[in-house]
This record gives C-alpha cells, sequence and structure tokens, in this order.
C-alpha cells in the first residue's frame, strides 16, 4: 500500500510540475501580441542553458508521470475485478479513457517535436506557418480539448493525493484550466484568422 501512496504522490507531484511550465508556457505565447516582448523573450528562451533544462525537466516529469500512472492502473485493474455497477458521476469508459491518454500523449510528443525542429531565430514565423494551416489549428484544438479534460480530472485527484479537499478549490481548478486552454488557443485562432 505505501508503494501505491508513493507512486500516487509521485505522478500528482510530476502532474504539478507540468501544470506549471503549461502556465509559464502559455503566458509566453501570449507575449505574441507584442511583437518586440515576443522576440525579446524566445531570443533568451531558446538559448541553450535555459532550453535544454528546461525541456529535460519537462519530460522528466512526464516520464515519471506516465511510469507512476502506468503502475497504478495495472495495481487498481488487479485489485478491482469487477466493474462498479454504479457511478457517482458521469462515467466514461475506461477504453476511452485509456484512448484520450494515448492521443494526449501523441499530441505532447509531436509539439515537443515540432518545437525542436523550428529555427530558433525564427519562431513567430513558424508559428504563423503552423497555425495558417486550418489542419493544424484543428490537431492543435483538439489537443487543448483533450489536455483540458485531463487538467480538469487530475487537477482535482492532486489535490486529494496531496490530503487537500478538492471541493473548496473546485471553482479555481475549473478557472485554472479554463484560462489555460482560451490563452493556448488564443494566438493559433488569432493567426488563422488573420491569415
Amino acid at each position: 500500500m505505501k508503494l501505491l501512496q508513493l507512486q500516487k504522490r509521485a505522478m500528482a507531484l510530476a502532474g504539478t510540475v507540468m501544470t506549471a511550465y503549461l502556465l509559464f508556457h502559455m503566458l509566453c505565447n501570449l507575449s505574441f501580441f507584442s511583437a518586440t516582448a515576443f522576440e525579446q523573450f524566445y531570443a533568451f528562451y531558446n538559448q541553450a542553458w535555459v532550453r535544454w533544462p528546461l525541456l529535460g525537466v519537462v519530460v522528466l516529469s512526464l516520464l515519471i508521470h506516465i511510469k507512476a500512472a502506468l503502475h497504478i492502473r495495472i495495481k487498481n485493474s488487479k485489485a478491482r475485478q469487477v466493474g462498479y455497477k454504479k457511478h457517482d458521476k458521469l462515467h466514461v469508459p475506461a477504453p476511452l479513457v485509456s484512448l484520450s491518454i494515448v492521443l494526449l500523449l501523441l499530441f505532447i510528443l509531436i509539439h515537443i517535436g515540432q518545437t525542436m525542429l523550428i529555427d530558433t531565430s525564427a519562431v513567430k514565423a513558424a508559428m504563423i506557418d503552423w497555425f495558417s494551416s486550418g489542419w493544424m489549428l484543428l490537431f492543435y484544438l483538439a489537443g487543448l480539448f483533450i489536455l483540458a479534460m485531463h487538467l480538469q480530472h487530475s487537477l482535482i485527484n492532486v489535490l486529494q493525493t496531496l490530503g487537500i479537499s478538492s471541493k473548496t478549490y473546485s471553482l479555481a481548478i475549473i478557472s485554472t484550466v479554463v484560462f489555460l486552454t482560451l490563452g493556448f488557443a488564443s494566438v493559433p485562432l488569432f493567426i488563422w484568422a488573420n491569415a
């Protein structure tokens, strides 16, 4: 039981690190609306001593999160041989949850790959190129939708794992998820609308 609790805490803490990075990343992207601020920020951010350690922390957190989630899921499936007859809330079938997690992971990996392949001296041009495409916009918005669903569910679990009442902070969780989603969506939608 102690191992399971450690895995839950590891998953929660890794998820917290990634959520903090998401807030940082979204705020950085919003600087797009000020050309000078955007160029200055990404000139600083893309220096090797900033970019690679930060990417390392994000990837390490992602690996810890995934590993812990897999262990917890396997343990839970072995413990519960018969499904619940009644669910308290809206029930999403396990295969659909699994599919959404796989799609979210693919979205994250593709997005990381995109950012590693761009010319770091022309970040704004790369973003304009990406989001001028309707297909890329749809891909990105679909990824954001899955991310929002995952965050909504997982932030509640993080609070419970850390011993904090999720009911007390439910409005803060919803507000954070909406803020992140709208913040991330605003730049691609602006680019696409003005393409």
